[in-house]
């Protein structure tokens, strides 16, 4: 009689195993494949967030360091200089959600070479900007941030950005001067060989944003006269070329490539 109550028990054991394998292996295979199918998923997703925004670096001496597009969102950044005129510490990294102003100037650091070296600290009023190219910020020089051609109002860090928007980094020869306007260059990026086309050139005010007409800018890279009281100029394009708007002693345009067309 015992020996019978142990086999029964074992059989009942064994079919409450089967029982139990047979709901609970295909369960965890499901759960996997979920997991798996979450985990590719959520790559791409994690880089839709990235956006393109126009980030251009110029310093007051008219030198273009950079000017391109550059795709940007969350950003971990890790401080490389203790920037002696600002002050800052080297570390630890921190993590700036979101695509940013910041950002887009460090993760753009490793898109391109004109970015690098780039020289970040951080202090007690944030992330602040040492060196970009090369360039870095020395005696009174310091680096001026407009966020669609707007003086910002926060740390690089704070400027939050949306798709298509422009930065500006602009490394000004003393906090004590007045940051000059900036110009903006609007010129079609192909043409005929030996063609006239018409460009016109704008001027931001940096602390308003306010977009004008501007007079007397040249176009540099084909032949032309200076733009007229509406901006306007008309160019000759002999060739594959990049056109940059300059006038006195304002911030140079974006740069336009204009490829030849057949």
């Amino acid at each position: 009689m015992w020996r019978t109550e142990i086999a029964a028990s074992r059989r009942a054991a064994g079919q409450k195993e089967r029982m139990t394998n047979r709901f609970t292996k295909p369960a965890v295979g499901l759960l996997l494949g979920l997991v798996l199918l979450l985990g590719f998923v959520s790559q791409p997703a994690a880089a839709a967030t990235k956006i393109p925004v126009d980030l251009r670096v110029v310093t007051w001496k008219g030198k273009i360091i950079f000017d391109g597009t550059v795709k940007t969102g969350t950003a971990k950044i890790k401080p490389t200089s203790t920037c002696p005129t600002l002050g800052g510490r080297l570390g630890p990294a921190r993590t700036i959600q979101g695509a940013t102003a910041l950002g887009a100037l460090y993760q753009g650091s490793f898109q391109y070479k004109a970015l690098r070296p780039l020289k970040i600290s951080d202090g007690d009023l944030g992330f602040g900007i040492c060196g970009i190219g090369g360039q870095m910020a020395a005696g009174k020089g310091w680096w001026v941030l407009r966020h669609n051609y707007k003086d910002a109002a926060t740390g690089a860090e704070g400027v939050k950005l949306k798709r298509g928007d422009s930065v500006l980094l602009y490394y000004s020869k003393s906090w004590e001067d007045t940051t000059p306007d900036s110009l903006h260059l609007n010129a079609p990026k192909q043409a005929k060989k030996g063609a006239k086309v018409k460009v016109r050139v704008f001027k931001y005010n940096g602390t308003t944003g306010k977009r004008t007409p501007a007079s007397n800018a040249k176009v540099s890279g084909a032949q032309g006269a200076l733009t007229n009281g509406q901006g306007y100029t008309t160019l000759t394009i002999t060739g594959k070329t990049r056109l940059v708007a300059r006038e006195g002693s304002l911030i140079p345009s974006n740069r336009v490539s204009v490829s030849i067309r057949k």
